[in-house]
């Protein structure tokens, strides 16, 4: 059975959150420093399972994601993570990482997606990500996009095995990027856009659908259902939305999502299952049972 996201009905308070870019009343209590350095600093990533129902080729695709939400020391000057931060200070900017993949099987042949970025946490300073990048493969070849901020714009690199995508270079600037719009509900969800903004769509879906890649007009509200939210974007050019659904409270940890394309192609994702740990030490043979904990096939 296909997975599904409850998105709740129309509540008045949409119409307070669509003023302006920001809320007049904040939505969400001040960050807790202490609380979210307690959570985020203590050599743990957050790791989340998802069922996904995946919509392709005219039909859905039943798959799995993982989203891996870690912070980490980056490198302003070179976009990489920084290996030895106390020798790069100078340089150095906390962030927070989203490693989002997914796997899902259409017909004979499997795609394998996977997005990452990279957000720092003071985003009064630093507002926009540094860096995403997102790559595709399946079994017809891969295509790899990189995005990186230059002071006022987004520098974009994209290579492909696909004659319409093929290589290329651009700049976008006066846009936000669909991808950080994630990482932001984990920093500080007062500060995702709201109202008429100007995004770069998702690169998943810009890969997926053949769309042109530039800055496109959108409509962001922020809608309460109980101890959750909904955060959604609209693309009238498009005839595309996305909602995403997250807990009220802190850690605000992505509950599910729900993607239309048009009206009749629908994909969703719904959570399993959420653990901390420092995976990067569990790759022995005998670890794989932790799997289970994520419910993973």
């Amino acid at each position: 059975m296909r997975p599904a996201l409850i998105v709740p009905t129309f509540c008045p308070v949409i119409v307070m959150l669509m003023i302006g870019c920001k809320p007049k009343t904040a939505a969400f209590p001040e960050r807790n420093e202490q609380e979210f350095s307690q959570y985020w600093y203590n050599g743990q990533a957050e790791i989340s399972s998802y069922t996904v129902s995946q919509s392709r080729y005219s039909a859905n695709h039943e798959g799995q994601s993982i989203f891996v939400f870690v912070t980490e020391d980056f490198s302003r000057r070179k976009h990489v993570k920084l290996e030895r931060p106390e020798t790069a200070s100078s340089e150095a900017v906390k962030v927070m990482k989203l490693n989002a993949t997914e796997e899902f099987i259409t017909g004979l042949y499997k795609y394998t997606v996977m997005n990452s970025v990279f957000t720092p946490i003071d985003l009064d300073s630093d507002p926009h990500s540094l860096k995403v990048t997102s790559g595709i493969q399946e079994w017809c070849g891969q295509s790899f996009i990189q995005a990186e901020w230059k002071s006022n714009r987004y520098d974009i690199r994209q290579m492909s095995y696909f004659e319409n995508d093929g290589d290329a270079d651009l700049s976008l600037a006066m846009g936000w990027l669909e991808d950080e719009l994630w990482t932001k509900i984990r920093i500080d969800p007062n500060a995702l856009p709201l109202g008429e903004v100007k995004l770069i769509p998702g690169f998943t879906y810009l890969r997926l659908s053949h769309v042109e890649k530039k800055v496109y007009k959108a409509t962001t509200t922020l809608t309460p259902n109980g101890n959750r939210f909904v955060y959604r974007i609209e693309y009238p050019a498009l005839h595309r939305s996305l909602d995403i659904e997250f807990e009220a409270a802190f850690p605000h940890r992505i509950l599910g999502w729900k993607e239309m394309i048009g009206t009749n192609e629908m994909t969703t994702g719904q959570i399993l299952n959420t653990i901390r740990s420092d995976y990067w030490k569990h790759n022995q043979p005998a670890d794989t049972t932790l799997r289970g904990d994520l419910k993973l096939k």
